[in-house]
């Protein structure tokens, strides 16, 4: 984005500098042809009231209408010299500004007008203007040649009326002729102006679009970047509260699970205080040992699932060891009163995670121990596992105390626990039916009151062998 940002901005920056450059030298130039125009306004005028002064000397012979003419003729005159000063090999700029001053342009243009001269005097239209020019100069040299042969005939008093009548048809013809090369010369002039006026319009509109459009680039480019950090700052928060949410269930899995093999810990010291054989005694310390480190591995395996979220999970487990070890976790938590179990289980890998189906399994185990109905001869409890159409599909019965009837619906919500203990925090259905549906299944619930209770879940079954 920064990238982008500083791009945009050099391109911003450089469109503008190029809009200034070329509105300096275009208003440059309009002010040099404005100059020009001004100074062929002024060349025509000092033309024409030469002409004038010049016929009116031939008839009336006035020396002052004479000297009158050579002012007035001075005027294209300076022009002239400003032109061939311009158009030397050697440009003498010196000479040139001479030449506009003589010719009464404002000193203050005139800089303007040998610039535009020196850099376009051989360009398109400007170089016609300047061949006008020319053409035009030409002519005001023969006016000012047939003043000068004027003033030496009416000085000698040799001149006759046919003369005269000569020399005032060929002051007429030069002005007519003058009088088109001035009109041609700012017309020309004009349309340069009219030319610049629209290049300069369009480069404006070019330039001004080319602004625009990266301006809409670089507000969309921000746009588009502040949503996509808003929308990664959101992510962030769902992972921080997906986050959150896996480490409440592993600090509720972890003080949950615990409770069975400490149950199970409990129950062989209770066996190991009415053993008086020490080689039992040793049998049941052995049993101590080995839920303390399947315990130990469980919490392990917990920890690392949280570690590497992002890692794949391999898509089978093996049903019948996990079962093992729940059981084995187990054993003993009844108070050291043994229980029996019943295995019936035709499918051997399970698509699923098996330390979330450990979860499951060790929770419904635990909770058939917690809840076993101590009045009957014997608890049991019977973990069936076989496959149907669509699923594999694991029971868990026991012939413990059941569910009452209104606490079936409720059993799974967070903290309900259906039978009032200090043993029961009432998290571990709902954690069971949480793993349950990581693993996309389904679990629900069969239970009598005072006969026993089934769990029955469904998860897909792996594709390979059973």
């Amino acid at each position: 984005m920064k990238k982008i940002s500083s791009a945009l901005l050099l391109i911003v920056t450089l469109s503008c500098l190029a809009t200034i450059i070329v509105n300096y030298y275009t208003i440059k130039v309009l002010s040099a042809s404005r100059a020009y125009i001004n100074g062929e306004s002024q060349y025509s005028k000092g033309q024409k009231e030469a002409s004038a002064l010049l016929i009116s000397y031939i008839y009336s012979g006035n020396e002052t209408e004479y000297n009158s003419f050579l002012k007035a003729i001075s005027i294209p005159i300076g022009d002239r010299h400003a032109r061939e000063a311009l158009s030397a090999p050697v440009i003498s700029t010196k000479a040139a500004k001479a030449g506009f001053l003589q010719a009464h342009n404002h000193p203050d243009d005139i800089g303007n007008m040998i610039w535009l001269f020196r850099n376009f005097s051989h360009l398109g239209m400007f170089k016609k203007a300047v061949t006008i020019w020319e053409q035009g100069d030409v002519m005001v040299e023969q006016l000012h040649q047939t003043g000068l042969n004027a003033h030496a005939l009416i000085t000698s008093q040799n001149v006759s009326h046919t003369q005269k009548d000569q020399l005032i048809s060929a002051i007429n013809g030069i002005s007519a002729q003058l009088t088109i090369k001035q009109q041609a010369f700012s017309d020309t002039l004009g349309i340069i102006s009219r030319q610049i006026n629209f290049w300069v319009f369009l480069v404006n509109v070019i330039v001004t679009l080319f602004i625009i459009g990266n301006i809409i680039v670089f507000v969309w480019v921000t746009f588009r970047s502040m949503q996509l950090a808003q929308n990664k700052i959101i992510e962030q928060n769902n992972n921080l509260q997906a986050l959150n949410t896996d480490l409440d269930k592993v600090i509720y899995n972890v003080s949950h699970d615990l409770r069975s093999p400490l149950n199970s810990l409990t129950g062989l010291i209770s066996l190991i205080d009415n053993e008086k054989n020490l080689d039992e005694i040793k049998v049941y310390t052995a049993l101590m040992l080995e839920s303390v480190n399947k315990q130990g591995k469980f919490i392990n395996d917990i920890l690392q699932s949280v570690k590497n979220k992002q890692a794949v999970i391999k898509p089978a487990c093996d049903l019948n060891q996990v079962i093992e070890d729940v059981v084995a976790q187990n054993n003993y938590s009844n108070n050291g009163r043994k229980l029996r179990y019943y295995r019936d289980v035709v499918v051997k890998n399970v698509n699923c995670d098996a330390l979330k189906l450990k979860i499951v399994l060790n929770n419904l185990v635990s909770n058939a121990i917690k809840y076993s109905d101590l009045g009957k001869n014997e608890s049991w409890i019977k973990i069936k596992a076989y496959r149907n159409e669509a699923d594999c599909v694991i029971e868990v019965e026991d012939n413990g105390i059941g569910i009452k009837g209104d606490d079936k619906e409720h059993i799974f919500d967070k903290f309900f626990a259906a039978h009032q203990s200090q043993d029961s925090t009432g998290i571990g259905l709902y954690l069971t039916k949480d793993a349950v549906q990581q693993m996309h299944g389904t679990i629900n619930v069969n239970s009598e009151y005072g006969i026993g209770t089934k769990f029955i879940i469904n998860i897909p079954c792996f594709t390979g062998s059973n």
